[in-house]
């Protein structure tokens, strides 16, 4: 999620390194029973620990199948990276006025993106490169940007500045030195992307989590889903454990990348009305039918939570989803309930057997808190 330059934790925990699906006490007696075998495969993608469990019937075709989805992210890496001087994205002219015809991958995350800052009405943007870069250098030194960086920066940042062209796959800025940063839609859509390749070499019951962004197809054998742990990293919030099958889940939060500013506490988030990080803690987590807009919807929630209240909306721009949204209540101590918004949808995903404290009384599943933030680009 957006994020520029950060880490998540995506930790498969349990019995070594099988991930666990939700209980079938609870599930209908019709569900498969289960056989095969589950095998988990990791490999460093896009600056982090990408997983991928599969259950099979034979672990030969897991291995193909995990190795598909690896090169597949890759690709995805390769085009929207802003941390690799040859990408797709940072061969962009930096100039203005040079219309230029972009490769697919990229031509698809500017398809989503310009998709999802539509219907948040700019909550997400992809063009705040050159924001999240100095911002970026603020979290890594501690020192905050200059105003006079801030005012260059925010001249050259923004949609409004991105001519882009769908059916002819052509991108034309209208100023120079606009740079586009995916970190908020990058690693949802790589997912997504790696487990379609899973699927297409005839594995459907798997799960893809890039670190923290999860994208998941059918259920486990002989379970009702996949388990995955929600935790905002806000205090006094206990999270919560979700039981998912074919979709997506991504969360952002502030809980490792931000930099204190004149007792400010400001986030890896760009708020694209103001151009400022968000001030504050907090913790968003969306699922949705994929991982690009699952990524894009938590980033736009993040920078302006009150897009909540526009959610029959924003389905029906860009399909069912649900959230959960978390922030400290006001003036509490940290021991006090965090203050937590759901959509109307949200508790049926909520895992059925679960404790009251929202944890699973088994092995700990994976989790989609965030810890951080992602690199742009991925």
């Amino acid at each position: 999620m957006r994020r520029v330059g950060t880490t998540w934790t995506a930790a498969l925990l349990g019995t070594a390194s099988v991930l666990l699906g939700c209980s079938q006490e609870r599930a209908s007696s019709a569900l498969p029973k289960a056989s095969g075998v589950q095998a988990s495969f990791t490999q460093l993608v896009m600056a982090s620990p990408m997983r991928v469990t599969i259950d099979t019937q034979d672990a030969r075709d897991a291995r193909s199948a995990a190795s598909a989805a690896f090169a597949r992210a890759v690709q995805v890496e390769n085009a929207l990276s802003d941390w690799q001087p040859n990408s797709d994205v940072c061969r962009l002219p930096l100039t203005a006025d040079k219309p230029t015809v972009v490769a697919a991958d990229l031509a698809m995350a500017l398809d989503r993106s310009s998709e999802v800052q539509k219907a948040t009405e700019g909550a997400f943007d992809p063009a705040l490169g050159a924001l999240t870069r100095i911002w970026r250098e603020a979290r890594s030194t501690g020192i905050p940007p200059t105003e006079a960086s801030i005012a260059q920066a925010r001249a050259r940042s923004g949609w409004s500045h991105v001519r882009w062209s769908s059916n002819t796959q052509t991108i034309t800025f209208d100023c120079d030195g606009v740079r586009l940063d995916f970190g908020g839609i990058g690693k949802g859509l790589a997912a997504t992307e790696a487990l379609r390749a899973i699927e297409q070499k005839g594995c459907q019951t798997a799960l893809v989590s890039l670190d923290g962004d999860i994208a998941c197809g059918a259920a486990p054998f002989g379970r009702a889903g996949w388990r995955v742990d929600v935790d905002s990293g806000v205090d006094g919030d206990a999270g919560c454990t979700l039981c998912l099958t074919n979709c997506a889940v991504s969360t952002s939060g502030d809980r490792e990348q931000w930099v204190d500013v004149s007792a400010h506490h400001l986030a890896h988030i760009i708020e694209p009305r103001s151009h400022t990080p968000r001030d504050g803690r907090f913790g968003v987590t969306v699922v949705a039918q994929n991982g690009a807009i699952a990524d894009a919807l938590a980033t736009a929630l993040a920078a302006r939570p009150t897009l909540i209240e526009r959610v029959s909306e924003l389905r029906a721009a860009l399909g069912s989803f649900e959230a959960r949204l978390v922030t400290p209540e006001s003036g509490s101590a940290e021991a006090c309930p965090a203050h937590i918004t759901v959509t109307s949808g949200w508790e049926a995903l909520v895992a059925k057997d679960v404790q009251a404290s929202g944890r699973s009384p088994a092995a700990a599943p994976p989790s989609a808190n965030h810890a951080g933030t992602v690199p742009s680009g991925r």
